[in-house]
């Protein structure tokens, strides 16, 4: 019976990687002949970052491989938002001035390891394509510290919508690059981004997250005008992708680089956001207000994942897939919902949250190890994995 029942379970998997994350032939002869094209217009990378990331790549030991580097950011900035979730799980609670500071840091560390990361691969003679793919599938879980910072769990929707803003606009900007072919950053990107959240963190450090309630006019507290500020800035950026995505287009007829509709990567957009938005509005309970952070980190998964699909399609030439089944953690939400609760909100929200980890962690790990096996090279190591044979 146990054979059985692990049978069933290795044919279960089986199929399950088959249809949601193995790339075919074509993709990857087409992810290998993918050639990095970005022009980068960030004012803050011209002024001082750069110079900043070439003195530390001197510091970098030239066996190290770049993907390590970026996984090694990655690491650290998940370490320190979670300490700092420890403390404001619920985005309302204030935490104690380090736990500000470290997020800070560890935010800055990951900036700097996610930037030399190409550099090492230049320096190293190591750049592929991989080194793409897994650096932009690391990009996540940023803006949490503006939630734990301002608590923004005191205001309604305020986590949500800062959740959902900052997934469309990195979302947009990939969408924006399967149109044209090339990854545009403007004036104030992710790095200028990055220092806003960075230096929020430090000024919530040295003055406490009181701070932000203190009044400035018409009765609006400091963290409404901040946030207020950063969203029309959001909503100018997303609009600047929206237009190239339906003025950019390269393929035939303002096609995406795939050939095909400009529209399609709209589908897993929405996927993504209306069943959490749907969510969290109908709820009868505080569940998802008391546990903001599981309910953001369960949204940043399924919004990784998407994006991560996206980067794919963009790199293969490909068109994307549309379904994905990692929708299955929210859509169960949302069925939960609608026949009444079937299951405690609860308990449900940490089988979709752990669901989606997983199907984030599986698709990532096989997509890598397939592209490893097809270039014949390591992630995390330096040189081929075989020698090559005259």
């Amino acid at each position: 019976m146990t054979c059985r029942l692990s049978a069933k379970a290795c044919r279960f998997g089986q199929k399950y990687i088959e249809s949601d994350c193995l790339l075919t032939d074509q993709e990857l002869k087409r992810l290998r002949e993918h050639k990095y094209s970005a022009v980068d217009n960030s004012w803050l990378d011209e002024l001082c970052m750069k110079k900043w990331w070439e003195f530390v790549i001197t510091l970098c030991p030239m066996w190290i491989a770049p993907n390590l580097i970026t996984l090694i950011g990655l690491v650290i900035n998940l370490i320190t938002v979670l300490i700092l979730s420890s403390f404001s799980y619920s985005a309302t609670e204030p935490a104690p001035s380090w736990a500000y500071l470290q997020a800070a840091l560890g935010l800055f560390f990951y900036q700097t390891l996610d930037a030399i990361d190409g550099k090492q691969a230049r320096r190293t003679g190591s750049s592929s394509p991989l080194g793409e793919l897994f650096d932009h599938g690391c990009d996540m879980f940023v803006t949490l510290n503006i939630c734990y910072a301002m608590a923004l769990g005191t205001v309604p929707y305020g986590v949500l919508i800062v959740s959902v803003v900052s997934v469309v606009m990195f979302y947009c900007a990939h969408w924006s690059t399967y149109c044209t072919g090339q990854l545009r950053f403007s004036k104030f990107d992710v790095t200028e981004a990055q220092m806003s959240v960075i230096s929020v963190l430090l000024f919530t450090a040295m003055f406490g997250n009181g701070v932000w309630e203190t009044h400035i006019i018409f009765g609006y507290t400091l963290k409404y005008f901040v946030i207020a500020s950063s969203f029309f800035v959001s909503l100018y950026q997303i609009w600047g992708y929206v237009h190239v995505i339906f003025s950019g287009g390269v393929g035939k007829n303002g096609s995406t680089i795939a050939g095909t509709s400009v529209l399609s990567p709209l589908f897993p957009l929405l996927m993504v956001i209306v069943p959490f938005i749907m969510i969290y509005n109908k709820t009868e309970s505080t569940i998802f207000d008391d546990h903001i952070t599981l309910f953001s980190l369960c949204f940043g998964a399924v919004g990784a994942k998407a994006t991560n699909r996206l980067v794919i399609a963009h790199m293969s030439k490909s068109e994307l897939r549309l379904w994905d089944w990692i929708y299955v953690g929210p859509l169960a939400l949302m069925l939960n919902q609608y026949y009444n609760f079937v299951v405690d909100e609860y308990v449900l929200l940490w089988i979709a949250t752990v669901y989606c980890y997983t199907s984030l962690f599986i698709y990532c790990t096989v997509v890598c190890r397939q592209f490893c096996d097809f270039l014949n090279i390591y992630i995390f190591v330096l040189g081929p994995r075989t020698p090559k044979t005259n």
